[in-house]
């Protein structure tokens, strides 16, 4: 029977897809290939592109913390040039999500990770031996490009190898934890390592890119579709009886008009509600967090004449933050599988799965801002305004890793195309926004109002996810992509599926 489709995967109890423009006919369903794999197999693979994560984000921030060092070295003065390298990595993530993301659903997730860091690895090298500020500022554009791979990559990846939504959930979760533990870690490397040099912070995050590299080598391809073809490809060698599919296939990679309509997946699923909305509420959170990265030295070493290296460490209570949350989401994930087992209704709802927990992280996140703006003055200890980090850190996780889960549950093989709309959007704003804002809204308002201003507007978003709980269901049934994936469930597993796109 015929589905159309806008990827070359189908549903767990379909038959092997691959990429085309035409009719083929094909074998082994994805929850099969991830069924074949062993369990160490898959920690392995979620490992790699944990880590893989974890060091893309670290760069993010990295220069934030050796600031003074880096602008004595380019002679940079200007308080509007300061906060650049951090924003000109934002808007590599703002290119990087919309290209390798639907090309991981074309061409597999292995190609796309391997291209993506080893773009990351070189420039990572180039901003250390960057000549001038130009080029460095370049430098650091295209490391934000290789960058955005692991971040809008991995949850179509954790559905290849986790059919089951349990084990997806924790893999999702400790790819938000490194989210978001990364750019904490990068301002306490560079404020220790580059007061004297400012090329160590790259050194230091070179080392660490190289230990992940063996991992990244050994890792397999998992998206259904590639396995297929490749395994369709090679059988054709001995069966010629199989030649023609494998044409098909190859006129499939060829296809201009496909590859369009791929790269512009995550352009379009931005306008379905589901993915607009979540989009709007993780952009705000999104931009404040890196905002900090350029607030924090205003504040603590302003208001506490703390150095370089002590005032990265006040990023520390947001990582723990970050740790709270984990144990939060675990904890309600457990009590949500106890409530399904149980056949209390509320639980059989699919917004209870993940929503509950950004009903809880926003309003957390805004008091974060109420908490920090008005107890970060001389007459107050620096660790009750440092303390703030914590409820930071806690709401802004539990909001990214319950949003995120719930799309990637909701858009499944389309995840990454989903992931890569939100990370392109939050980017184009922060990459704008910081630069412009950092220093005139603090040097402005205050610490006090600037803050107040900021956890008024996050007040004004924290009903969205309260939203999804009560409309959620009448979105997904309006979405073309979630109602494609529940024809795919419903089709019969018997006798081959063409699959033409």
């Amino acid at each position: 029977m015929a589905v159309e489709l806008e990827s070359g995967l189908a549903s767990k109890n379909a038959e092997v897809h691959v990429v085309s423009t035409d009719p083929i006919v094909t074998s082994s369903a994805p929850a099969e290939l991830a069924a074949g794999m062993s369990t160490a197999r898959k920690l392995f693979i979620s490992t790699t592109v944990i880590l893989m994560n974890f060091n893309v984000t670290l760069g993010s921030s990295l220069p934030s913390g050796a600031g003074d060092t880096l602008n004595a070295h380019f002679g940079v003065t200007s308080e509007l040039q300061k906060p650049l390298p951090v924003a000109v990595f934002l808007i590599g993530y703002i290119f990087g999500p919309i290209i390798f993301a639907p090309l991981s659903e074309s061409w597999g997730r292995r190609p796309v990770f391997l291209v993506s860091f080893g773009i990351y690895t070189a420039f990572t090298l180039g901003c250390a031996l960057a000549p001038n500020w130009p080029v460095f500022l370049f430098f650091r554009f295209l490391l934000g490009c290789g960058a955005a791979a692991p971040q809008t990559v991995s949850g179509g990846l954790f559905c290849d190898i986790y059919p089951d939504l349990g084990p997806r959930g924790l893999a999702m979760t400790m790819l938000g934890l490194t989210s978001n533990i990364g750019p904490l870690v990068g301002p306490i490397i560079s404020g220790f390592t580059s007061t004297k040099v400012w090329q160590w912070q790259f050194w230091s995050a070179l080392i660490l890119a190289g230990a992940n590299w063996p991992m990244l080598l050994f890792m397999p391809e998992t998206f259904a579709p590639v396995v297929n073809a490749r395994n369709l490809k090679n059988a054709t060698e001995t069966k010629t009886r199989q030649s023609a599919a494998t044409s098909v296939i190859t006129k499939a990679q060829l296809s201009l008009r496909n590859r369009a309509r791929i790269l512009a997946r995550p352009i379009r699923i931005l306008t379905e509600p589901l993915v607009f909305f979540t989009d709007l509420f993780i952009l705000y959170q999104y931009v404040i967090y890196f905002l900090y990265f350029g607030a924090y030295p205003v504040i603590f070493r302003g208001t506490y004449a703390m150095s370089s290296g002590i005032s990265a460490l006040m990023f520390i209570p947001t990582g723990i933050g970050g740790i709270f949350a984990i144990a939060i989401f675990v904890a309600w994930d457990k009590f949500h599988r106890r409530s399904v087992e149980r056949g209390r209704p509320w639980a059989l709802q699919e917004e209870y799965r993940r929503l509950p927990l950004a009903c809880l992280g926003g309003p957390l996140f805004a008091l974060s801002e109420f908490w920090l703006g008005w107890t970060a003055r001389p007459t107050i200890h620096w660790a009750v305004p440092a303390l703030s980090g914590i409820s930071l850190g806690i709401g802004i996780d539990l909001t990214f890793l319950a949003l995120n889960n719930y799309l990637t549950d909701a858009y499944g093989i389309y995840s990454a195309s989903a992931l890569a709309s939100s990370v392109f959007t939050r980017n184009i704003f922060a990459a704008i926004i910081i630069p412009l804002t950092t220093y005139p809204l603090y040097q402005n308002l205050g610490t006090d109002w600037a803050c107040t201003l900021l956890g008024c507007l996050c007040v004004a978003l924290t009903p969205i996810p309260f939203a999804f709980i009560r409309w959620g269901p009448a979105m997904r049934k309006r979405s073309a992509f979630c109602q494609q994936l529940a024809r795919m469930k419903d089709e019969d597993e018997g006798g081959n599926m063409v699959v033409p796109l």
